[in-house]
C-alpha cells in the first residue's frame, strides 16, 4: 500500500496548522505490539517529533492534553475494538489528524479514521502488509516527507525481501519451534524477554500468544530490565524465552543469553539474525526485527497449540461474556 499520498496530504495541513509536532499510536493488545514498531522507529529517527504508544482506553480515559491539530495519531484495530473506534473519536474531537488501520475497509475505524490504511490479516497474510509492515512504513513516510530521512530508500527496498525472510525463516526452524513444543508443552509459566524493537513482540508473544491464545502463564521483561530483579528467579526449572534482536540493543541480549548459559537450563533463544534479517540493509534492518520476529514467534507457540490440541482460536471469555 502507498502511504506517499497520504502522508503528503497531512503534510499540507499539518504545515498550515504551524508544523508537525508529535506522532501517537493508539491501539490494544495484539494491534498495539504491532505498531510498537513504528513508535520505536519515530522514537529513534526523528530529530524534531515527539512520539508515545497508549492504550486505547487510557488515551481516551487520559488524553494527552498535547493532542492538537500539529498532531497525527495512528490508530489500530482490526475489527473495530470499542475502546479503539472511540480513541479515533477522541483524536478527532481534540483536532488531531487520525489514520485509521484496520483489517476491512468497511470497519466502524475505517469509517471514523480521517485516514484509512487496510492491511493484510488472517490465514493467508502477506507479511509486508501486515499491520506492524504498513504502521512502520507510515512511520518510515513520515520521516521522509517531514525530515528528508536519509535511509528511506532502503527502507522501502527491504519491503521485497520480507515475505521471503519470513517463510523461508518458517521452513528452516520448523524443527526447532517442534521441539520447543515437546519440550514445553506442560509448562504453565513463561518469561519473554527482548529488547529494544523486539521488546513489542515479547509483549505479542507472552499476551497475546501464550496468555490468550494458549491460557498459559506469561511474563514480558525487558532484556536490560531483567537484571534489575527478575533474574532473581531464574532456576533450572523456569521456563524462558530470549527474542534476540538486530541493532543497538543487541549487546542487551547477548548479556541475558550468557547468563541463561551459565544459570538456568530450559530456554530458548529464538535469533532475528539466524532468521534472515540481515538481508536487509543493515542502516534499516534494525526497525524491522518485529515485522519478521512476530510470525517466527507465533509459528513456535501454534507448533505448541498443536502438540497440545489447544486450538489458537479458542477463548473463555473474548467476544463471549461481557467485559
Amino acid at each position: 500500500m502507498n502511504m506517499k499520498p497520504i502522508i503528503s496530504e497531512i503534510k499540507q495541513k499539518i504545515e498550515s496548522a504551524g508544523g508537525l509536532k508529535a506522532v501517537y499510536f493508539v491501539a490494544c493488545g495484539g494491534s498495539q505490539a504491532a505498531i510498537y514498531p513504528a513508535n520505536y522507529l519515530i522514537q529513534s529517527e526523528a530529530k524534531n517529533i515527539a512520539t508515545a504508544i497508549y492504550n486505547s482506553n487510557e488515551f481516551v480515559h487520559a488524553t494527552p492534553a498535547s493532542l492538537n491539530e500539529q498532531t497525527i495519531c495512528i490508530i489500530c484495530s482490526l475489527n473495530a475494538t470499542p475502546e479503539t473506534v472511540e480513541a479515533v473519536k477522541v483524536a478527532n474531537a481534540k483536532g488531531a489528524i487520525t489514520i485509521a488501520m484496520t483489517g476491512s475497509p468497511d470497519t466502524l475505524m475505517a469509517q471514523n479514521g480521517q485516514y484509512k490504511v487496510v492491511y493484510s490479516n488472517g490465514d493467508n497474510q502477506v507479511y509486508s502488509q501486515a499491520n506492524q509492515a504498513l504502521a512502520l512504513k507510515l512511520g518510515f513516510e513520515i520521516l521522509h516527507q517531514f525530515e528528508n530521512y536519509e535511509k528511506y530508500d532502503a527502507a522501502m527496498s527491504a519491503y521485497d525481501k520480507i515475505d521471503a525472510i519470513v517463510e523461508h525463516g518458517k521452513v528452516n526452524l520448523l524443527p526447532q519451534a517442534q521441539q520447543f513444543a515437546k519440550k514445553f508443552k506442560k509448562d504453565e509459566v513463561f518469561y519473554v524477554l527482548g529488547s529494544g524493537p523486539l521488546f513489542g513482540t515479547a509483549y505479542t508473544m507472552a499476551c497475546c500468544h501464550f496468555m490468550e491464545m494458549q491460557w498459559k502463564h506469561a511474563i514480558t521483561l525487558n532484556s536490560g530490565e531483567y537484571f534489575h530483579g527478575p533474574f532473581e528467579t531464574t532456576d533450572k526449572e523456569v521456563a524462558l524465552v530470549l527474542l534476540k534482536s538486530v541493532g543497538r540493543t543487541r549487546p542487551m541480549d547477548d548479556r541475558v543469553e550468557t547468563f541463561l548459559k551459565e544459570y538456568a537450563e530450559r530456554y530458548i533463544i529464538i535469533d532475528a539474525e539466524e532468521i534472515g534479517l540481515n538481508q536487509i540493509d543493515s542502516s534499516v534492518a534494525e526497525f524491522f526485527n518485529s515485522v519478521v520476529m512476530i510470525p517466527i514467534e507465533r509459528f513456535f507457540v501454534y507448533q505448541m497449540s498443536l502438540a497440545n490440541n489447544h486450538p489458537m482460536e479458542d477463548r473463555r471469555y473474548m467476544w463471549k461474556v461481557a467485559y
